[in-house]
């Protein structure tokens, strides 16, 4: 069974506000004493909307996106410490706030942070993370922006671990990251998320399928075919979904959760060997996603737990809280149970 794990913790006053600023999407919480989530909003506009390649104009369009998000929190309570994750803080973002190598402690003190002044006041940005590349240029390195507060948020909802521990954070760019004594040792990307809208939205495959009608079975059936000995290789079972449909054997309509089946299985096949190794296995991101990633997981008799899908805002309000950037805290006791 997959364990759903979530704090809430209890009510407060405004201390903070904290943001996960994507390159598609972007999440604003109001944050209160311990971390609660007192409002959040989801614009729909992230760095692809607001990025331009003259930089005074792309400072405007941040200021303005910053704004409509945030705005009226500022206006009522104008002293608030501000804080961002993701790729607002890459070299197309608002301003660069570079990379910590791994291995890294979790601890991200206000040194790490990059600041951005803006006509409100300062927005503090979080650094993102890399892997360096072997020595012999051999195995490429690798780089996360965002995920790293999430897995700081995930593992602030969880009991002190005393064994190494495997985070996977689902979506466009799937993380597994190695966690151990609260160092983040490496991690590696998967382009899954990206593969699967490229195949369905621009390639053959969606020319196949007709409108998509939520389909677990044909899901499940994606995961076997993904993960079957031996396997024909990605390229070759992606296409065999079309074959399956042309020969009446696959519903046009379930052909988008059959895909997902089939690539998330080949992303889990490859990198389970990697960065299991009888290590607990936590996933953190989007629910539903995460489901999926959990019923692949099982079929190498691999046992997952779920996190709350808002682990980005507390993982914000913990490096806030380490980098001194909250105030006193309203509710003393709170602010003790969130440490």
């Amino acid at each position: 069974m997959v364990r759903v794990i979530q704090n809430t913790p209890a009510p407060s006053t405004p201390r903070l506000i904290a943001l996960d600023w994507g390159t598609s999407s972007q999440r604003a919480w109001l944050l209160g004493d311990g971390g609660r989530i007192l409002d959040v909003r989801r614009p729909d506009f992230g760095l692809l909307g607001t990025a331009g390649d003259d930089p005074a104009s792309r400072t405007r369009a941040y200021e303005a996106a910053f704004d409509e998000a945030c705005g009226d929190w500022i206006a009522a309570a104008p002293d608030l410490p501000a804080i961002a994750c993701g790729m607002v803080g890459s070299a197309q973002g608002w301003r660069e706030a570079g990379y910590l190598t791994t291995p890294t402690d979790l601890a991200i003190d206000a040194d790490d942070l990059t600041t951005v002044n803006h006509p409100r006041g300062v927005l503090h940005l979080v650094p993102g993370l890399r892997v360096a590349p072997a020595a012999d240029g051999t195995v490429a390195g690798d780089v996360m922006r965002g995920e790293e507060t999430q897995i700081i948020g995930a593992l602030g909802l969880l009991p002190p671990a005393d064994r190494p521990l495997t985070i996977v954070l689902p979506g466009t760019h799937s993380k597994w990251a190695r966690v151990e004594n609260r160092k983040i040792v490496s991690f590696a990307t998967s382009m899954s998320g990206e593969l699967y809208g490229l195949v369905i939205q621009h390639g053959i495959l969606g020319r196949t399928a007709t409108t998509a009608v939520r389909d677990d079975a044909a899901f499940e059936r994606g995961l076997t075919t993904g993960t079957s000995t031996p396997s024909r290789g990605l390229p070759a079972e992606l296409f065999g979904a079309r074959a399956l449909v042309l020969d009446g054997l696959l519903d046009p309509a379930s052909l988008p959760d059959y895909v997902s089946g089939v690539i998330i299985a080949d992303e889990i096949r490859h990198l389970v060997p990697h960065y299991t190794d009888g290590n607990r296995i936590l996933l953190c991101g989007n629910a539903d996603l995460c489901r999926r990633y959990a019923a692949a997981l099982r079929v190498h008799g691999i046992v997952s737990d779920i996190v709350a899908e808002e682990a980005a805002a507390h993982g914000l309000w913990r490096v806030a809280t380490d980098a001194g950037l909250l105030g006193p805290a309203q509710f003393t006791d709170l602010e003790k149970e969130s440490s």
